[in-house]
Formats: structure tokens, sequence, C-alpha cells
């Protein structure tokens, strides 16, 4: 049974995660114009030169008070991939490695490689050997039943390159369903130590539409995990590692972060 201030948490939490309602105070309009304006430029810039890449675009959180500090990183599903392509998905799993191989073949789920347990402890045991490993793949799916233990042999490497691991359920009936949900997850590690947050959505070469879809869930799903969720969120704005920060809202003054055309 949840009682008091506990419930009303609780009630909106399950609303927002069931896309039943939206309580995120943007102005759609102010959304779709710090899209554009991001990625006019940054595509124009990209045209102009022979060495940059299809770069990360970021939603960055700048929160009132820095939030509490969570036991484990908080998950968040994105509406769409933040890959170009079709993402590099490696699968870390109970042992026997064979059984979870003919798993994912019998339920016709793509995965570039799965590892057991077992064989990550010994083959990828060296400092380097995890470097290849991280630079292999784009995302790491973990079986929940072995993630306690993954974190401390992933290092701090795998965290700085944004990669830190997913936890899957295998046991899921619809299988498919969850390793797809889970590959378009992004893991939040740092929470409570600063009040600004940055969080994929996407690449320069995205479909607007596409931008502003994985901005919305990635705040939707923030404010549903994250206490006391919107009300702590001071600004939210658009940009990628080299670009000026767009503002996209101000719990301040709204006027005046508006960007005129």
């Amino acid at each position: 049974k949840v009682i008091g201030v506990g419930k009303q948490w609780y009630q909106r939490r399950v609303a927002i995660t069931a896309g039943i309602t939206n309580n995120l105070r943007m102005d759609p309009t102010q959304v779709e114009k710090a899209v554009e304006s991001l990625m006019k430029h940054c595509r124009a810039k990209e045209s102009s030169s022979l060495t940059e890449t299809d770069a990360h675009v970021y939603v960055q959180v700048v929160f009132k008070r820095v939030p509490n500090k969570t036991k484990h990183p908080v998950k968040l599903t994105l509406k769409n991939s933040i890959y170009n392509k079709e993402a590099s998905v490696c699968l870390i799993t109970k042992d026997p490695q064979r059984y979870y191989k003919d798993l994912m073949k019998t339920n016709n789920i793509s995965v570039a490689k799965v590892i057991g347990v077992g064989k990550l402890k010994k083959k990828y045991k060296e400092l380097e050997a995890k470097r290849i490993l991280c630079d292999s793949h784009d995302v790491f799916l973990v079986d929940d039943r072995v993630l306690p233990i993954i974190p401390r042999w992933f290092g701090s490497y795998f965290y700085r390159k944004g990669k830190a691991p997913v936890k899957v359920n295998l046991k899921k009936k619809n299988l498919k369903q969850e390793v797809e949900s889970c590959t378009r997850s992004y893991m939040v590690a740092n929470l409570g130590k600063g009040n600004n947050l940055s969080i994929p959505c996407g690449r320069v070469s995205f479909d607007n539409e596409l931008l502003s879809e994985n901005l919305h869930s990635a705040l939707n799903e923030l404010c549903a995990n994250v206490r006391p969720g919107w009300k702590n969120v001071k600004a939210v704005y658009l940009k990628t590692e080299s670009s000026v920060a767009l503002p996209v809202y101000s719990a301040l003054d709204s006027r005046a972060f508006k960007i005129t055309e």
C-alpha cells in the first residue's frame, strides 16, 4: 500500500512512464526552433569541413538542486535509437554462453557478440583487451542476474565512453522487444555528482522530428525516475560537444530564452 506523498509520486511516475500524461512545461515551438537552429548550424559546419564526423547531439539538463545520488545507474529508454546505423550490440550473460547464443538465434535477435561471464573474466582480463572490447561495440547489454559484478569489472573506461552497461531481462516472454528496447536505452551513471546532466539524443544527421521525439522521451524518463521530477529542472539546452548550448526551457524567465526567427 502506498500512502501520502509517496502515493502521489508513484501515481505520477506510472502515468508519465505509461505515456498517459506529459508534465513537461516546454513550449513545443521552442523545442522545434532549437532543434532546427542547432541542426542548421552543425550541418553547415560539417559540409565545409573534411574532418568533421557525424557528431552526437545532447540534451543538457540543469537542476535547481543536485539530485540525490542513486545506488544504481538510472535507465532512460528513448523513443528512437541514438545511432545513425544499426547499433553493434554486445550481450554479456550468465554461463553457459552457448545457451544464450542459441536463444538469440531462436528468437531472431541480432546481436554482434554474446559473451558469457566466465569467458569475460578470462579473455578480457587485461586493460587493453577491455578497451578493444569497448571500442568494438556501441551498446553493452548485461543480463540483470550478473549485472552487480559488471560495473567494477568494466572500470572507468566504459563509463567515460558513455557505454555504461544496460541491464536486460533475458527471461522476458517477448525477448526480442526487451532487447530492442534496451538497445534504445541510455544509462545515467553520474546522478548526484553535480547539477548538470547531458543525455545523448541522436546525431547531427538525424531528422529533426526524431531528435525532438528523443528529447521529449529522455526528459519524460528522467523526470519519471529522478525525484522530485520536473519541479527540480532549472533549464534545458540542446547542444553538440563543440557547439554552443541552445536554450529550450528555463524555469526562471522563459521570455529571455526565446529563439526568434
